[in-house]
């Protein structure tokens, strides 16, 4: 449950500045009611989206990093990611669920308390997401093998970690977290000290960071002795043990396990200043036997909003934009192929 932006950005700091709009849309669909399920002494509170008519199709949607809720929103982030994917799914018959997962919503903290928060790794955020299948498949009818699993950014990798345990039977990456987590956190981190956002520190940082990086590999914890501009920017103890665990994890290795012909979305934007489509290229190509979709995205933001010609950065984050129509209109052609 990493703070640092795979859901969110690695910009250290910006101005809350109003964006113009874009003009895209995506109309409502379907009815939100409440459902619960229970994991680990946790009560996990979400939303199941029924779409009007018969259902179609299931689908599990997962959110991106931090304590990213069930809408695909961060306290002072509204992107709504999440929401505007189920609407889509709604639209062609396909029933969705998604889940306030530790740290984030109604379902908070849940059995953890601040003190051992750092207990939470990222099998644990698996599990509870195999969980949150179940309980769509006994709400739904559908088998945890027949279920669409929706992952946005860090939420592609446990949809792939869900499909290494033989659930879901169709998968969407959005903007997905592309190779080793470490991997990408040290682009990330390597871009902000290069920048200059991180002044006389940025050397000191990037000659701290690989000796990090091994350790929490190696021994699954931080040097206590590391830059501490390197824990303000999420390698830090409470977030060791998570980091470590989806670090063993290597999408493209993940990819090339599916079965073939299965129906994959992948997407990437030349506007998404989290993960590049250069970075998202391997797992295009550990993608070659399934059937894929791919997208790339010219003016969407990570969290799939549009920008049009806007340049990306801070602002975005924060602003008020709507959602991408590159992002609408790939969702919805890869929906109807999947539902009504």
């Amino acid at each position: 449950m990493p703070v640092m932006a795979l859901g969110g950005g690695v910009f250290l700091a910006g101005t809350a500045t109003a964006l113009p709009v874009t003009g895209s849309v995506v109309e409502a669909a379907g009815i939100d009611s409440p459902l619960t399920f229970e994991a680990d002494g946790t009560v996990f509170h979400g939303s199941l989206r029924t779409p009007d008519g018969a259902t179609a199709g299931a689908a599990l949607l997962l959110p991106g990093s931090g304590p990213t809720d069930r809408n695909g929103n961060q306290p002072g982030a509204a992107s709504g990611t999440l929401t505007r994917t189920a609407d889509v799914l709604a639209a062609h018959g396909i029933t969705s669920y998604r889940f306030d997962k530790i740290g984030s919503g109604e379902t908070g903290l849940g059995a953890y308390t601040l003190e051992t928060v750092g207990e939470y790794g990222f099998t644990e955020q698996v599990d509870h997401a195999e969980a949150a299948a179940r309980a769509l498949a006994d709400r739904t009818g559908i088998p945890t093998d027949e279920i669409l699993v929706v992952g946005h950014s860090e939420g592609a990798l446990t949809a792939l970690a869900l499909a290494d345990r033989g659930i879901g039977n169709g998968f969407a990456l959005l903007q997905p977290l592309p190779m080793r987590y470490l991997d990408l956190l040290t682009a990330q981190i390597t871009a902000v000290a290069d920048s200059g956002q991180l002044g006389a520190d940025g050397d000191a940082v990037r000659a701290g960071l690989p000796r990090t990086v091994e350790s929490l590999r190696t021994t699954g914890t931080v040097p206590a002795d590391q830059h501490p501009l390197l824990a303000q920017l999420g390698l830090n103890p409470a977030n060791a043990k998570f980091l470590a665990e989806a670090d063993a994890f290597d999408p493209p290795v993940l990819a090339a396990q599916l079965a073939t012909g299965t129906p994959v979305l992948l997407t990437c934007s030349d506007k998404d200043t989290n993960v590049s489509c250069a970075q998202v290229e391997p797992l295009r190509s550990a993608l070659a036997h399934t059937d894929l979709q791919f997208e790339h995205f010219a003016t969407a933001n990570h969290g799939l909003e549009e920008l049009g010609p806007l340049p990306p950065g801070p602002a975005d984050l924060v602003a008020l934009l709507p959602v991408s129509g590159e992002f609408v209109a790939a969702m919805d052609g890869w929906a109807a192929a999947r539902g009504r």
